[in-house]
């Protein structure tokens, strides 16, 4: 076992090592890009083991989204965001994150038990680690393709995570 700091000892030790022990990769999954008038939105849906998606879900998630984003439109975004649906174990969930001037962005989250009933979460709710998982390949998609390049949005709208596992080919090698 590896050495741990005192100051993390006891009841924190034993919740690190039950997070440590129950952390499990979830898919994330990239969808077609919402195109506005003056908007370009990469959403995703991430779910938990267990948990499916379908269109209606995304269509109520993305009026809730559109919502919001007519709101940063108002305080400042640039046009460019990102949409995350996580469907978690506990309920569902919705991140908002609107690209703004000086290098800032918008992040508001909804929850719920269902897609029709997304609300503002809780004030100080951040996003989880698998939201974050979204957020932090978008934050570095957005610096390649747009701060330090061109300003490729193609490349933008191109550069998406998908994490859902790959089906494993078998039989013959190709070239034999």
């Amino acid at each position: 076992m590896p050495a741990s700091d005192p100051a993390l000892a006891g009841a924190a030790a034993v919740a690190l090592t039950g997070l440590a022990g129950a952390y499990r990769p979830r898919p994330v999954t990239p969808l077609m890009p919402w195109r506005y008038p003056h908007r370009l939105v990469k959403p995703y849906v991430v779910t938990a083991r267990g948990r499916q998606w379908d269109d209606n879900m995304v269509e109520l998630a993305r009026g809730t989204a559109t919502r919001q984003l007519e709101f940063d439109d108002a305080m400042g975004a640039i046009g460019l965001a990102v949409v995350v649906l996580h469907l978690g174990t506990d309920g569902i969930y919705l991140v908002v994150q609107s690209w703004a001037r000086d290098f800032q962005s918008r992040l508001s989250i909804f929850s719920g038990i269902e897609a029709d009933d997304l609300r503002p979460a809780p004030i100080g709710a951040g996003p989880c680690i698998w939201e974050q998982e979204v957020l932090s390949h978008e934050r570095a998609s957005y610096v390649t393709h747009i701060l330090t390049g061109d300003v490729d949005i193609d490349a933008w709208l191109d550069d998406a995570l998908d994490t859902r596992p790959q089906p494993k080919h078998g039989g013959i090698p190709s070239g034999t």
